[in-house]
């Protein structure tokens, strides 16, 4: 049924939760995985070096977390890879990248309440089911 399995990474707790049913998926189907992160730096940040110093560290911060976690997919027998891209908004890029590479399934989580990870992916939940490529949404297990 899916055959390319895209997971949107964020290092925050929901998106291991995405990660551990993308996982699941990736075994049920033998599909391919894919991690991919948006390093997100505001248009509004006064410089060039500033919204680059942003973009570098968003970039360090996606890779670390990706790093802690990674080994959860080798114990279970999948092999993933992460993929950091670069988006001013983390939705639409989570989309083109979706549909340039063939995915046929886009896995997230989505966060009900509190602010963690959600300045990377904030609000990209709902935008990613305008589209017309399948989303698993996780939620954060909140009421």
């Amino acid at each position: 049924m899916f055959q390319r399995i895209l997971l949107a990474w964020d290092g925050s707790d929901v998106a291991l939760r995405a990660f551990d049913a993308a996982i699941d998926l990736t075994r049920r189907y033998d599909a391919e995985l894919v991690a991919v992160s948006i390093a997100y730096s505001p248009a509004h940040a006064e410089t060039a070096a500033d919204r680059q110093e942003t973009a570098d560290a968003a970039h360090r911060y996606l890779t670390q977390t990706f790093e802690e976690v990674a080994d959860r997919a080798q114990r279970a027998g999948v092999g993933v890879r992460h993929e950091i891209i670069d988006g001013q908004t983390p939705a639409r890029a989570l989309i083109d990248y979706a549909h340039t590479h063939g995915f046929d399934l886009i896995v997230c989580g989505h966060h009900r309440t509190g602010r963690a990870g959600r300045l990377l992916l904030k609000g990209v939940a709902p935008e990613l089911i305008e589209d017309d490529t399948p989303v698993l949404v996780v939620s954060d297990g909140t009421g």
